[in-house]
């Protein structure tokens, strides 16, 4: 697929990998319940929970515990939150869901775009389609973008940074627009500085100092308008929550470093990695690939960010879900640069490992339903408190977490006790011992007339028996209070 006769050929491979991709994220929306029908995560109940939140008056630090700069928040109540009001809270969730499929698929081809843009190239068009592939096909992103997390639309400014840096070589009036996105993904997501680093790199070979100094203003500019709205209403806890916290948080998740090692080249996704590796490798040897400026831009980004995995005090195989977004890219890189002997029997590995990945991919989509026995419960239109674990349960009766006069309000409850835990300068070896350290209910528990706790609940709360008594309600335990 070289040349001007193939560009047709190659548009309508992209297309269908990307139709591809999208179908993958949302097949089990077609479900009975819609997009209800695949299970929720912990992490996009919060994240959706605390967008709806603020239509409400409620802030996040300020009126409660949140771990991650807002932009996240402004992009969910934009573009779904705000109709919970016509929708209904479970609506506009499963709303935000579809929303989160569309960014995956214009993610698939940003990674194509940017190894297109890798000059050089002998088979550039297929590299950008295999690199496309193994975007669409990795199943832990597909797992994160049928949902409101972080990562489909970090992932999503941070391969605009990386396109934006590369096309301002030639146009420099697009520095700005550059460093706009960079402020724009620091404001999703911390973790977001190593795409800038490997912006600034990028920029060093061509921008001068007075370039470098607008891209910088401009992210500053733009991250601040975003952030500080939030972290003037409470600045101390905005410092606490979405900085020193992640300091203080004792391990959990994947602690052993080698099972974080097995985690990112795991079968279910194993050409991507290795074949990334491969590209570091061959650019260490100046060999093969140039260290051009997509390279300058992407390599330090996922070289960076597989560094800040190791060193993290928390790690869960979802995290891989970001590293994707480089890995990609070099992993297409490569096989756009093989030579002729080695093309196609790499390309027929690559092809059998996005094939084994669909594979995990579905079966990955089987899951529990519990967050369905609560929407069908009479918890749905009980006008008592109701407080979940799991704030996608309480999202899929059509309920935002509770507010109770006089304590303070519980969102992220995983984040709020481990905080409480280490606020007063307490350390500890894991989180469950951390748990272990504040078990007893918070007011905002206790007094609710129903607690749903569920696997989480068991584990980060206990003394609840003190004050509610346990039931079973279609199939589920429920603590009513005496």
């Amino acid at each position: 697929m070289t040349g001007t006769s193939s560009s047709r050929p190659f548009q309508v491979a992209l297309a269908v990998i990307a139709l591809g991709a999208f179908l993958l994220r949302v097949f089990p929306f077609f479900g009975a319940d819609g997009a209800w029908s695949y299970r929720v995560d912990y992490d996009e109940g919060v994240y959706f929970s605390s967008a709806a939140l603020m239509f409400d008056g409620l802030l996040p630090y300020r009126d409660f515990v949140f771990v991650h700069p807002p932009g996240l928040l402004v992009f969910l109540g934009l573009t779904s939150a705000w109709t919970k009001s016509f929708l209904g809270v479970d609506g506009a969730f499963a709303l935000s869901r579809w929303i989160a499929a569309a960014l995956g698929t214009i993610n698939v081809l940003l990674v194509a775009r940017l190894v297109l843009r890798w000059p050089g190239t002998t088979a550039a068009r297929w590299g950008a389609l295999f690199g496309a592939a193994f975007y669409a096909t990795y199943p832990e992103v597909v797992q994160v973008e049928r949902g409101p997390f972080l990562e489909p639309l970090l992932n999503l400014v941070c391969l605009s940074l990386a396109t934006t840096v590369i096309h301002s070589g030639g146009h420099r009036r697009w520095i700005w627009v550059a460093g706009a996105l960079a402020g724009l993904a620091v404001s999703i997501k911390l973790w977001a500085v190593l795409w800038v680093a490997g912006a600034l790199w990028g920029l060093r070979s061509f921008a001068t100092r007075r370039e470098v100094l607008v891209f910088l203003g401009a992210a500053a500019v733009t991250c601040g308008l975003i952030v500080i709205p939030f972290a003037a209403m409470a600045p101390g806890n905005f410092v606490i929550q979405s900085g020193l916290f992640h300091l203080w948080r004792p391990p959990d998740g994947l602690t052993d470093r080698l099972a974080r090692v097995e985690q990112i080249v795991a079968l279910r996704h194993l050409a991507s990695p290795l074949l990334a590796l491969l590209l570091l490798g061959l650019l260490a040897a100046r060999r093969g690939p140039a260290w051009s400026l997509t390279a300058r831009v992407v390599v330090p980004a996922y070289v960076l960010t597989l560094l800040a995995y190791f060193a993290s005090r928390a790690y869960w195989s979802q995290y891989n879900a970001h590293l994707i977004a480089s890995e990609a890219v070099l992993a297409g890189a490569v096989i756009a640069f093989v030579g002729a002997r080695a093309a196609l029997p790499l390309r027929v590995l690559a092809a059998f490992a996005v094939v084994l990945s669909v594979f995990h991919c579905h079966r990955r989509a089987q899951g529990d339903s519990q967050h369905l026995l609560v929407a069908r419960s009479p918890l749905k239109g009980t006008p008592d408190c109701v407080f979940t674990f799991e704030p996608g349960w309480s999202l899929a009766a059509g309920r935002l977490p509770p507010r109770v006069a006089g304590t303070a309000m519980i969102v992220d409850n995983y984040a709020h006790q481990l905080l409480e835990a280490v606020e007063g300068g307490k350390r500890f070896a894991s989180s469950t011992e951390a748990f272990a350290s504040v078990r007893t209910p918070s007011a905002a528990v206790s007094a609710c007339r129903y607690v749903v706790l569920g696997v989480r609940g068991g584990r980060q709360m206990g003394g609840l028996e003190a004050t509610h008594a346990a039931t079973q309600v279609m199939g589920f335990e429920v603590w009513e209070r005496r």
